[in-house]
């Protein structure tokens, strides 16, 4: 893991006194080109820069904001040699916008490797993958019976519904909340925000063994919670236990980095500190910022760290101890960042309006281990090692725990030295590790506040706050995922480019077909 300290603390200064002829040219508050803030640099803040110059052309001057790596919680770490995913890990075939994007940048699939799976309670595994897809039927229907195939008929009927969005959004619809966009799609995506993923698979038919063990064991891998969470998330983690997922090469952080790329937009190394209506112009906003400090626990791509030390060669003029923070003013900002109290440390002041964003990010560790496992601690043999275990017990000291690919050039050679990922909800003790393993090569762990924590009754939010200022993350309290990022970001662009054409028809293309 790269550490940026003074280095990366010199970027910002340098990149917002580098704006080009054009950029300051259209600084006059009449000016006829808009000038946009994006603030964050995820998944979701690189799309809405990208969907921006999409609708605007190249009548548009976008800022992102990015005080750490480009991607946000998409990441890999880098072990012995090789990359490995320790963000958002997976792509669900259906999903549109990811699928096109990687197309459309000329990414490649990473390579997969085949993997055996077990469910585990802690005491035992009620559930064992083989290599043979009909002995695996055969186990899950002897243990589940028709609920087998019935957990996987009913995420591709909520699915069917969900896909209309791109339909919408190829008409140019937007929406100003979260709940308008889900009640757009069918008559019960509203509710099922409002309803535990238990009780709406019970209602389905589906019995409580298969609850606890098959959507527990994939909503503890990829939520790190319990099927007590709405339905909604619920389907979308039990949408990503299917067997045809998978990833780009060089790990899907290069998805976000393309979208920033082709978006033509100013990337500015900078914290955003406070949003506030412009004192000097009606209808604009300022944006406060200031240097970042330390980026401790951040992640940073190779190129990042080479263009901040280009940057460290030519700074030397700020005398000791000016002040850093630094104003700009827009016409519209888009908030693609959590702003919830524990992940956001941004200032919506002097706005006419009290905002309120509750609840709170499920804190996630992934520790990455290379080394040599035991197998008993996990109630294996020698003979018969899993790559991935899931558990059905929420008690446990982790999630999940499984064999790693690296993001390229990795091979599916069999090694008594491999990478594993474990999820946990703690930080796990090193003299637990030293049972997990019999020896360790190395340990590295992030720590994620990963995705919202899901309730039964979820609140759901604004996209737009006020006109010209929006919050594309509103769109997570429905379901955190890279697609769904992608398609708030989507949104929140369409409803600036209608703003600034004052025009509620503007957007529109040309039909999309839908498909899976």
């Amino acid at each position: 893991m790269v550490r940026g300290g003074r280095l990366l603390a010199i970027l910002p200064l340098l990149t917002l006194h580098r704006w080009s002829a054009a950029q300051l040219l259209h600084q006059d508050p009449g000016k006829s080109v808009p000038r946009i803030a994006v603030v964050g640099g995820g998944i979701g803040g690189t799309a809405t820069a990208y969907f921006l110059h999409d609708l605007f052309g190249d009548d548009v001057l976008i800022d992102l904001y990015e005080s750490g790596h480009v991607g946000g919680r998409l990441a890999t770490l880098p072990i012995a040699g090789f990359q490995y995913e320790v963000g958002g890990s997976v792509i669900h075939p259906s999903n549109h916008y990811v699928s096109n994007f990687v197309s459309q940048f000329g990414l490649s699939h990473a390579k997969t490797c085949p993997h055996l799976t077990g469910l585990f309670n802690g005491e035992d595994y009620v559930f064992t993958s083989s290599n043979s897809d009909l002995i695996d039927a055969a186990k899950l229907f002897l243990r589940y019976g028709w609920d087998a195939y019935r957990i996987k008929k009913v995420p591709g009927a909520v699915l069917q519904d969900f896909i209309k969005i791109y339909r919408l959004q190829q008409e140019g619809q937007a929406f100003k909340d979260v709940a308008s966009l889900l009640s757009a799609l069918s008559k019960d995506m509203l509710r099922m925000t409002q309803v535990s993923t238990t009780d709406w698979l019970m209602e389905k038919g589906l019995s409580p063994q298969t609850i606890n063990e098959l959507v527990m064991s994939v909503a503890q891998c990829n939520y790190g919670q319990t099927p007590a969470m709405h339905a909604l998330v619920g389907l979308i983690a039990l949408a990503g236990a299917d067997s045809s997922l998978w990833s780009v090469e060089g790990g899907n952080k290069r998805i976000a980095e393309e979208l920033l790329k082709h978006s033509r937009a100013s990337l500015l190394h900078r914290q955003v500190t406070h949003v506030a209506p412009s004192t000097d112009t009606p209808d604009r906003f300022m944006v406060r910022s200031k240097e970042v400090e330390g980026l401790k626990n951040t992640l940073f791509t190779e190129a990042e760290v080479k263009v901040a030390a280009a940057a460290a060669e030519e700074y030397n003029a700020a005398p000791e101890g000016e002040e850093l923070s630094r104003e700009q003013e827009y016409d519209f900002v888009v908030l693609a960042t959590p702003l919830t109290s524990d992940k956001s440390k941004i200032r919506l002041a002097n706005f006419t309006q009290q905002f309120t964003f509750p609840g709170h990010y499920e804190a996630i560790r992934t520790t990455m281990v290379r080394g040599v496992l035991r197998p008993e601690s996990l109630m294996m043999t020698e003979d018969e090692v899993l790559d991935e275990v899931l558990v059905t017990n929420p008690k446990l000291m982790f999630n999940s725990f499984g064999l790693q690919t690296p993001v390229k050039d990795g091979t599916c050679k069999e090694n008594a030295v491999g990478v594993w990922k474990i999820f946990s909800p703690h930080n796990i003790p090193e003299e637990h590790l030293d049972i997990f393993f019999k020896r360790r090569e190395s340990t590295d762990v992030v720590s994620w506040l990963a995705y919202p924590h899901y309730s039964s009754n979820q609140t759901l939010g604004n996209f737009e706050l006020v006109p010209g200022l929006y919050h594309l993350n509103a769109i997570e309290w429905a379901g955190s995922a890279m697609e769904m990022s992608v398609i708030g970001a989507k949104n929140v662009a369409l409803l600036t480019y209608k703003h600034w054409k004052n025009d509620p028809d503007a957007g529109r293309k040309a039909p999309v077909k839908e498909e899976l």
